[in-house]
C-alpha cells in the first residue's frame, strides 16, 4: 500500500508596490506663475499710489479755488478789482502758489468771479512706463445771491430746523443791521448820498426801530454793535418813538471810532467786507404809523456811514454782500445781496 504524504507549503502574500511621490511639488511650474502674480500686485500698488497722490492734489487745489472765489465774491459787485485780489490771497493762503493760478476774472456784470488753478504733479512709480508728470486743472466760480431776503441767519439748515442761534454781536461793528427804517418810497441809486432821520415820518416816529428791546440803551447798542436777531422780508417789527439824539449819535460815533482802527482808508466804493461803516437798514412803510406801533419789512438796503450830526445820519447807497444773509429773487433790490455761493 502506497502512502502519500502531502506537505502543506505556506502561501506567501506579496504587498503591492507603492510608488513614491515627491513631497516637494512641481516647483518648475509654480515659480514663474508666482513671479507673475507678484509683479502684477506690485504694479497695482505702484499705480494706486500715483493715482492717490494726484487725487490728493486735486482735492487740495479745488478747495483752495473754492475758498478763493467765495471770499472774493464778498467784494462784488461794487469792487471787482478787490474781488480778484482777495480771491488770489485766499487761494494762496490755502496752499496754492501764485504761479499755479492761471486766471482769475470777474464777469462783465460784476456779479460773479471765476478762478482756474493748474498744478503739475510728478509720477513716481509710473516712470517705468515713461510717464514723468501729470497736470491737474480745476475751476471754481462764486456769486452773491440775489437781493437780501433774510439777515442774521447762520445757515439754511439751522433756520429750517428751528435751531436758530443768533449771530454774535458783542463788539462794535460785529453785525450790520441797525435799528433805522428806511422809507419804502425812497428810490435806490447806487452811490447816491441820502440822510436818515431827517424828520418825522409819522406822529412820534423818527425812523427808529425797537429791535430786540426798547429804550435808549438798547437803541445805542443796536446801532454800535448791530442787531443779532433774524429778520426777513414780510416780518413785522416794532417802532421806537422819539428822536433820541444822544443814543443815536453815541452809537454811530462808536462805529466811526472802530472803523478808524480796522479800516482807516475805507470809502463807500472801496472797503473791507467787515468795515463797521457798512450798514444794513430795513426798508419799511411808515404810512399811518402813530407812536409805538408795528411796521412791515419790505426789503433791506445797504448803506455806507459817512457822518452824523444831531441825530441826523448821512449815508451813501452801496451795493454789497450782507454777511449772514440769504437772498431771493422776489425781494426788492436796495443794494444788498445774500452771502456768496459756489455756482461752479
Amino acid at each position: 500500500m502506497l502512502l502519500f504524504r502531502f506537505r502543506r507549503t505556506p502561501s506567501v502574500v506579496r504587498s503591492p508596490r507603492v510608488s513614491r511621490v515627491s513631497r516637494h511639488g512641481p516647483s518648475g511650474q509654480i515659480a514663474p506663475l508666482l513671479a507673475g502674480v507678484i509683479a502684477v500686485l506690485i504694479g497695482s500698488v505702484a499705480l494706486g499710489t500715483d493715482v492717490a497722490l494726484h487725487y490728493f492734489n486735486w482735492v487740495q487745489i479745488q478747495k483752495a479755488a473754492d475758498s478763493g472765489v467765495l471770499a472774493g465774491a464778498n467784494s462784488l459787485p461794487d469792487n471787482p478789482t478787490q474781488a480778484i485780489t482777495v480771491a488770489e490771497q485766499f487761494a494762496e493762503s490755502n496752499g496754492v502758489k501764485a504761479s499755479e493760478i492761471t486766471s482769475a476774472a470777474v464777469a462783465s456784470n460784476d456779479l460773479s468771479i471765476t478762478m482756474t488753478v493748474q498744478r503739475t504733479v510728478p509720477y513716481y512709480f509710473a516712470k517705468v512706463l515713461g510717464m514723468t508728470n501729470g497736470t491737474i486743472q480745476v475751476t471754481a466760480a462764486a456769486a452773491p445771491q440775489p437781493a437780501t431776503y433774510t439777515v442774521g441767519a447762520p445757515s439754511p439748515g439751522a433756520v429750517s430746523s428751528g435751531t436758530y442761534t443768533p449771530a454774535a454781536c458783542n463788539n462794535t461793528g460785529d453785525c450790520q443791521v441797525i435799528p433805522i427804517g428806511l422809507d419804502v418810497n425812497t428810490v435806490y441809486s447806487d452811490g447816491e448820498q441820502i440822510n436818515l432821520q431827517q424828520g418825522q415820518v409819522g406822529p412820534g416816529n423818527w425812523d427808529l426801530l425797537a429791535l430786540g428791546g426798547t429804550g435808549g440803551s438798547n437803541l445805542r447798542t443796536n446801532i454800535a454793535d448791530g442787531y443779532s436777531g433774524l429778520i426777513s422780508v414780510g416780518q413785522w417789527v416794532t417802532t421806537e418813538p422819539g428822536k433820541k439824539v444822544g443814543p443815536v449819535d453815541q452809537g454811530f460815533q462808536d462805529r466811526l471810532n472802530a472803523a478808524s482802527s480796522s479800516d482807516p482808508s475805507g470809502t463807500y466804493s472801496n472797503h473791507t467786507a467787515t468795515d463797521p461803516r457798512l450798514l444794513v437798514v430795513p426798508v419799511v412803510n411808515w404810512e399811518g404809523q402813530n407812536g409805538r406801533s408795528q411796521v412791515q419789512v419790505d426789503a433791506f438796503a445797504t448803506v455806507w456811514l459817512d457822518s452824523y450830526s444831531g441825530g441826523q445820519v448821512t449815508v451813501n447807497f452801496i451795493s454789497a454782500v450782507v454777511p449772514n444773509s440769504y437772498g431771493d429773487a422776489s425781494a426788492p433790490n436796495y443794494g444788498g445781496h445774500g452771502h456768496p455761493i459756489l455756482i461752479h
